[in-house]
């Protein structure tokens, strides 16, 4: 069943083209991901689909469509806290309920017609209840609130207070809480870790409303798209596929266009050649017929081509030796905070190294170990006598941001002209007067694609850089991504960012609970060899268990227990036990996301009180585990 259909919708503000002529069909089940350049119209797209902006064309929704729609800055009422946001989310479901229960009581004061009238009335209330009844809805906000990465000691404070990331994820919360016809999510992943966002991929899939996502997050949207539109110079593009689909497709149209566009110049050529030489000549009615011919030839365009990382001539002001970076045994942290122990890791040249792991977990703050800014606890780590560092953070500024993107690389004396400086700004995609825009207008992603542009010509040998790809649309993002491809020194790059760790990394350092791992190859084997371990470990757990005939089962085992009983246990079985039950509440909280479960009353009631019980009984053990220091 469509949800949405358009046929030639155009919209422009001014003379400014947003989109013109444009056709597509959102169908039930369509997941569709929008992806272009910052400013290209998505968002003007976004609020069309929305009923939000007038265009010109044919749009139609389907009758009754409930549409929910995600901005980039929420707002919220004065005094709102996360869990009274929620709690308003899912008024409906709680006054549905007394609805009922009040039809309920009227009944049995009603007869012959106003009975079956009465009847009817709660029948239809009943039906709508099935999507879920005031109490389980309460539940399914506070798992959403989890599911999102917000924290317990968050849900009360004033909203005023939260940071700009965490009022999104309560936004985003209060949007999943009620699932309507079709998403229109903005951005979604913005400010979520990796299980927040391994959480909505799993809670879209799951779901069974159609999408529309804008993201820059591509790995996200090869997890939960099977269509692609890509808005370039006004025209939309639809592909059938996600976003990797989508590229193979793209270069396929684009070197079908390159040989369209050489065959048509070429007849071009020969046609003017014929003009000049017979316009005045015993040919010349020939030469005015291929005249009018040619005025009606439709220009096929050049393609685009939007690396050029030939300008950019990447070189290294010294050459690195084969001794870069030795870590040894080294513990990073504050004193009495420990975030990671025992690292040992040995860096070769020309490598790339990619840092993941949940936020809190230290990748920081081992940059601000080896930069020389914080005291590491213990071990030692030593750079080459060759290396020359470049750091790109996430929150760097710029000392004049009246100054162009052109005199940024002047004042670092880049470049051998001004042309070749305008020809390197061009390959990492600003291009024509970009290069003469005050940096005060770019946009966040803009200004960090300038820095590293530079920074890449300084001719540092090691760079670290801190999440390289955040905050840049998706065309800045493979601009980085082939430019740091072509590199030549070696790379540590923090980064949420899967995609982009799959197509760079060597290797990939993932930081997790104060352990450390390090995998080769990008993020998807890190993830494979993670997520093997864990079954490794759960394994491991059910062989003992069953060579144990003492040992509680399940059931037995998550019912609290006093925190003296665990005084007698050995400090191995009270590890093992709270990474048991670690797990098992990351389990619970997976299947949150799952919408079938989020409908089903009884399930999220069981759910709830398992993890109610867990949680109880983890408070205990880690209380005796802290007391043995």
């Amino acid at each position: 069943m469509t949800r949405i259909a358009a046929n030639n919708i155009s919209k422009s503000y001014g003379g400014h083209v947003c989109f013109g002529d444009v056709s597509f069909i959102i169908p039930s089940g369509g997941r569709v991901g929008l992806i272009g350049p910052n400013g290209c119209g998505k968002t003007t797209l976004f609020r069309t689909l929305a009923g939000e902006e007038d265009y010109d064309g044919d749009l139609s929704r389907r009758r009754g469509l409930e549409i929910a729609r995600l901005d980039q800055s929420p707002s919220f009422p004065d005094g709102a806290t996360p869990r009274t946001v929620m709690t308003d989310a899912v008024r409906h479901w709680q006054e549905l309920d007394v609805a009922i229960d009040t039809q309920r009581e009227a009944l049995a004061e009603l007869t012959g017609a106003e009975l079956d009238a009465a009847m009817a009335h709660l029948a239809d209330l009943e039906t709508r209840r099935e999507a879920g009844d005031g109490e389980s809805a309460l539940r399914r906000a506070e798992a959403l609130l989890r599911g999102v990465g917000l924290g317990e000691s968050h849900l009360d404070q004033d909203m005023n207070t939260l940071s700009g990331g965490e009022r999104c994820r309560v936004a985003l919360a209060r949007l999943l809480v009620n699932e309507p016809d079709l998403w229109l999510l903005d951005e979604p992943t913005n400010h979520l870790d990796l299980a927040g966002i391994a959480f909505l991929e799993r809670f879209l899939k799951n779901s069974a409303a159609a999408s529309v996502v804008i993201s820059h997050d591509r790995r996200f949207l090869d997890q939960v798209t099977n269509q692609t539109w890509e808005l370039e110079g006004g025209r939309l593009l639809i592909y059938p596929g996600n976003y990797s689909q989508s590229r193979v497709l793209r270069e396929e149209r684009r070197a079908a266009q390159w040989r369209e566009f050489m065959k048509q110049r070429e007849f071009m050529r020969r046609e003017e050649a014929f003009i000049n030489k017979w316009r005045a000549g015993t040919r010349s009615r020939q030469a005015q017929s291929r005249m009018k011919r040619l005025a009606k030839v439709e220009a096929v365009d050049e393609p685009q081509n939007q690396s050029r990382l030939a300008a950019l001539n990447l070189h290294l002001s010294r050459r690195l030796g084969d001794k870069v970076l030795e870590i040894d045994k080294l513990d990073i942290g504050f004193p009495g905070r420990t975030l990671v122990s025992g690292l040992t890791l040995d860096l070769a040249p020309g490598e790339i190294l990619g840092i993941v792991g949940p936020n809190g977990m230290g990748k920081t703050s081992l940059f601000q170990t080896l930069l020389g800014h914080l005291a590491q606890l213990a071990g030692s780590f030593e750079w080459g006598p060759t290396v020359e560092t470049g750091c790109l953070g996430q929150h760097e500024i710029f000392p004049d941001e009246s100054r162009t993107p052109l005199q940024y690389l002047q004042d670092a004396n880049l470049g051998v002209d001004d042309q070749d400086r305008r020809d390197k700004l061009g390959a990492m995609l600003f291009s024509g007067d970009d290069a003469f825009k005050p940096v005060q207008v770019l946009s966040g992603g803009e200004k960090k694609r300038l820095m590293l542009t530079r920074l890449l010509l300084e001719g540092h040998n090691v760079l670290l850089l801190d999440e390289p790809t955040n905050h840049l649309d998706i065309q800045s993002a493979e601009a980085v991504t082939l430019a740091l491809s072509a590199y030549p020194g070696t790379v540590l790059a923090i980064s949420h960012d899967r995609y982009f760790l799959d197509e760079v990394a060597d290797r990939v350092l993932w930081l997790e609970g104060g352990e450390w791992r390090v995998t080769r190859g990008g993020y998807a084997e890190a993830e494979a060899e993670r997520d093997a371990r864990a079954r490794d470990r759960e394994s491991a757990r059910d062989r003992d268990r069953d060579k144990a005939p003492g040992q509680p089962r399940r059931a037995e085992a998550q019912r609290p227990a006093a925190a003296g009983q665990y005084a007698g246990w050995r400090t191995g079985k009270l590890e093992n036990r709270i990474i048991q039950n670690e797990e098992r509440m990351a389990a619970i909280h997976s299947t949150f996301a799952d919408p079938a479960v989020i409908r089903d009353g009884n399930r999220m009631r069981l759910l709830q009180t398992e993890l109610a019980t867990i949680e109880e009984e983890q408070s205990a053990l880690e209380a005796e585990y802290a007391r043995r220091g």
